[in-house]
């Protein structure tokens, strides 16, 4: 399949967040190298497909919003679209230059907020309630928040890196994590598996680049 972005692209989109990702590296308790190594090994995974599940949930919730607009006037019952499976019932979708789920922002989102590491106001979510995926409101509004604000999609994969770390090691230790440690946060960013994958190996490999200011390359790790 056809990729979105050359290896040298890639590089040049991480070295544009270079400000934002620092500014999350103080934030959160991880490296910035952490989220620099996520960001370059997703953006060199990205291909045409990855497109065409964005437009499909696009078309999905584009969908959603007339028949919200029908019911809210009486002509329809619900909001939900007809066609609900197969590409015409996609509603969520690996999106972003970090490729995260509405889904898995809403769970780095709430994870956030349990452990203390930012205020509802920081994250934009309203203080008097809990986002969930099974809500389709929080799922369309996360997901459309990941594919359009570059900042947002890069800050919710920090905190999926932390609720990954915590889920993965029982601790939250960027700076004390043995490298096999870190190969299974890594992997877990990308997979639900408790065994280090090749993704998990090549991300460490990419942290280390970033981590001694050198300059990444494919298949590292």
């Amino acid at each position: 399949m056809i990729k979105l972005y050359s290896e040298t692209r890639a590089r040049q989109i991480v070295q544009a967040q270079d400000a934002h990702l620092e500014a999350l590296g103080r934030r959160y308790p991880l490296p910035a190298a952490c989220i620099r190594a996520i960001l370059f090994k997703e953006l060199l995974e990205i291909d045409l497909l990855d497109v065409a599940a964005d437009l499909a949930v696009r078309f999905y919730w584009a969908r959603y919003g007339l028949r919200r607009w029908l019911r809210d006037r009486g002509i329809v019952r619900s909001p939900q679209p007809v066609l609900r499976w197969g590409p015409f019932g996609k509603r969520d979708s690996s999106t972003g230059y970090a490729q995260i789920f509405a889904y898995v922002g809403i769970r780095a989102i709430n994870f956030a907020l349990d452990r203390g590491l930012a205020a509802p106001g920081e994250l934009r979510i309203p203080a008097d309630r809990r986002l969930s995926p099974e809500t389709p409101e929080d799922l369309r509004e996360i997901w459309y928040r990941l594919y359009r604000d570059t900042r947002c999609n890069t800050e919710l994969a920090a905190l999926n890196l932390l609720a990954a770390a915590e889920e993965m090691t029982g601790r939250v230790d960027f700076f004390h994590y043995t490298p096999e440690e870190l190969m299974l946060v890594f992997t877990r960013y990308n997979a639900d598996t408790r065994h280090i994958t090749a993704y998990g190996r090549e991300a460490y490999g990419y942290y280390l680049a970033y981590s001694r200011g050198e300059t990444p390359r494919r298949g590292e790790g």
